[in-house]
């Protein structure tokens, strides 16, 4: 994968992975742990606390650590965790953050962070949410994309040998298609780009690759996806769905044996304003295999 430009030249990208004690957190700690292997890249392990918020005093008078203490006794759980999940052969850092958790994710993954990884849901207390609200929030928000891991299997192992990728010709969705194209350079995996409207739907012209004359939507998907061929990618095909994307884009996962699927936080939808497009919001709810949400590019 190309390095973020604003890294300095000695340093390596690093995917960071939101941790608690969840099994949600352990399976999307190996998933990350085993991208990063793949990619040659740092894994960075955080893990947020509120004091005295996450401090249980059942009975009695009791003496709180204090918050230096608190963190080394976190800090060395968390160790013991990568050491069990993640074990040898990866430079790892570990580190415990103060405060609400998507707010201190945020705030340390900012220049360095090609990815964050969290899990669907964590240690709430609204269990029955199908997404919980630091992975929410850190999809709306975070500089970089994110990927939310859902399937709360702690065995599962990183399998990457299919992306499927959404798009629709939006400036978003042309960004998740260079991105997806990254990680297929960098992992050896197949892209299957799925273009998924109703039936009569109106699409705009390419905004990435050469303009056609009066194009047929293969052609506009074809030229929408000028990233893979420009990177090399030889195993990818481009799929031309009809109906909702929120389904289309599951199905054809489905069909394909897709590990991963890859959509813009937002694409043509009609409400343009919303920090997290329907789809984007539905898939991460939904899907059974991990999805990377890629944010719209930073304003300057």
């Amino acid at each position: 994968m190309t390095p973020d430009p604003r890294l300095a030249a000695s340093e390596t990208p690093e995917i960071f992975v939101g941790v608690d004690s969840s099994e949600c957190s352990r399976t999307a700690l190996g998933w990350a742990a085993g991208l990063a292997r793949r990619l040659g890249y740092r894994l960075h392990v955080v893990e947020a606390w509120e004091y005295p918020r996450d401090t249980v005093v059942r009975i009695g008078r009791v003496q709180l650590p204090s918050p230096e203490d608190a963190d080394a006794l976190l800090l060395g759980h968390l160790g013991e965790l990568v050491t069990e999940v993640v074990g040898d052969g990866l430079e790892v850092t570990v580190d415990v953050l103060r405060g609400p958790a998507s707010e201190a994710i945020l705030h340390a993954a900012d220049v360095r962070a090609r990815m964050i990884v969290v899990g669907s849901r964590g240690l709430g207390g609204f269990r029955g949410l199908l997404l919980g609200s630091v992975s929410r929030q850190l999809c709306e928000h975070a500089p970089c994309p994110v990927t939310v891991v859902r399937n709360c299997t702690p065995e599962a192992q990183l399998q990457l040998g299919t992306i499927v990728v959404g798009v629709d010709g939006s400036d978003n969705s042309q960004r998740a298609v260079r991105f997806a194209a990254e990680l297929a350079e960098g992992t050896g995996a197949e892209v299957v780009a799925v273009h998924a409207a109703a039936h009569g739907t109106v699409v705009d012209e390419p905004r990435d690759g050469a303009p056609v004359a009066h194009p047929t939507l293969g052609q506009l998907l074809e030229a929408w996806c000028a990233p893979l061929e420009r990177r090399g990618v030889g195993g990818h095909d481009l799929v031309v769905a009809e109906g909702d994307p929120r389904t289309a884009l599951l199905d054809v996962a489905e069909e394909r044996g897709a590990d991963l699927i890859v959509v813009g936080s937002r694409g043509l939808g009609p409400v343009s304003k919303l920090v997290l497009g329907s789809v984007a919001s539905s898939l991460i709810q939904h899907s059974p295999v991990p999805v990377t949400v890629v944010p719209p590019a930073r304003e300057r």
